[in-house]
């Protein structure tokens, strides 16, 4: 390989952070507007767009007078340590606040918190009722001090585990707390960003019973990049690559793409890297392009993610069925409504079964064309085909 190698600026498997982060400003701004307002925000992306990136980069360059901070919740399993992390998060805001310097000095004081890091703190009072304490600390700020914005990551996963452990009433109190911060008038100087990459409707409405929980959370969609942001993210972190890309190859690139997230392109550059780099010609052609793709269609470890977030989060018999649908899919590359209805009947799911079609056109495994379902991506039908080779139509 030649010394002078240069590979593609890009991060696959980890949020993108840094310069590897491709800003989305029109996003960002409308978070931001409504963090304005003071609404409550639900970023609902499917998988893998970079909802997680774009969340951490608010918060590393937070507005004048909100003080952010972003957390993944995901192995958070017990409520104590749920409300013992938004605890922290909120007196670590609290450090950094200029005004109310006197109560939060007093504060920390009487708590005796000694010692106050961006991943935690150090505190020596012993069994603190930690829902108690953020009930009454929030509501003595100064209404014209700073805002505290918590950015909050796989929220749905956390009550999904209660509820898997039998700890439903634990989850429901999670989610009456996180509602009654997000409307009482005590609580205007705390806001919640939430995201995660499950639908949390879906998992709300098989906690309570109702989604009306989250209904207050001002929704904003997450898209995946549109046909100029895809030519303008390839052109952006290969600016100094060795391998470079002409209208020709990114266009087919895309073709052979067709669901534009990161994480997909990504896979799609660093494969073609990789193969350039054992030829040690960084000069590609159309072919190579469709050999990186078949090569990353027989590597499982891509894609298998997808399948386990429906085995984790969805009961036995409710896979069965959206497996049944994903693999018809993938095998006869669409599946009309007529269809999804007899293999619901065929699970007992005739009553609810567009409830699970709107949750993976959400969740981004497929999407609808012309009165039928296609996946979204060809990356994940070439998986669901590989992965489930014998289907009986």
């Amino acid at each position: 390989m030649k010394t002078n190698w240069k590979s593609p600026d890009i991060i696959i498997g980890k949020e993108a952070t840094g310069k590897f982060y491709y800003r989305r400003e029109v996003f960002e701004n409308e978070v931001w507007k409504e963090i304005e307002k003071g609404n409550n925000v639900l970023i609902a992306a499917p998988r893998r767009v970079g909802k997680t990136s774009v969340m951490k980069y608010m918060t590393e360059n937070p507005k004048e007078n909100c003080k952010l901070i972003f957390r993944n919740v995901q192995g958070i399993d017990d409520e104590k340590r749920f409300y013992k992390t938004i605890y922290d998060l909120i007196i670590i805001c609290l450090s950094n606040f200029k005004k109310s310097k006197t109560l939060i000095q007093n504060y920390f004081t009487k708590m005796k918190i000694s010692e106050i890091t961006t991943s935690g703190i150090k505190i020596e009072t012993k069994d603190i009722d930690y829902l108690g304490e953020i009930n009454s600390l929030i509501p003595q700020l100064d209404q014209d001090g700073e805002n505290i914005i918590l950015l909050i990551d796989e929220l749905p996963e956390v009550l999904h585990n209660l509820y898997l452990k039998d700890q439903k009433e634990t989850a429901l109190n999670i989610l009456k707390n996180l509602r009654h911060w997000r409307q009482e008038d005590g609580f205007r100087k705390i806001q919640f960003v939430l995201a995660g990459s499950i639908g949390i409707h879906y998992v709300v409405k098989t906690i309570a019973g109702r989604s009306s929980d989250i209904n207050d959370l001002y929704k904003i969609t997450y898209k995946p990049l549109d046909e100029s942001e895809v030519s303008d993210y390839i052109s952006t972190v290969t600016k100094n690559a060795s391998v470079q890309y002409d209208e020709e190859k990114i266009l087919h690139i895309k073709n052979k793409i067709q669901y534009f997230v990161p994480y997909f392109i990504n896979l799609m550059l660093d494969e073609i890297d990789k193969a350039a780099i054992k030829r040690n010609d960084p000069k590609i052609t159309i072919e190579h392009i469709d050999e990186a793709f078949n090569a990353i269609i027989k590597n499982n470890d891509n894609f298998s993610d997808w399948k386990k977030r429906l085995t984790d989060y969805l009961p036995k018999e409710d896979f069965s069925f959206i497996n049944e649908i994903l693999t018809h899919i993938s095998h006869k590359d669409q599946i009309n409504i007529q269809n999804i209805y007899d293999i619901a009947v065929k699970h007992n799911k005739d009553t609810d079964y567009m409830d699970f079609i709107k949750d993976l056109e959400q969740d981004g495994y497929i999407v609808e064309n012309s009165q039928s379902y296609t996946f979204i991506s060809p990356f994940l039908k070439e998986y669901w085909k590989r992965n489930n080779p014998i289907h009986n139509a």
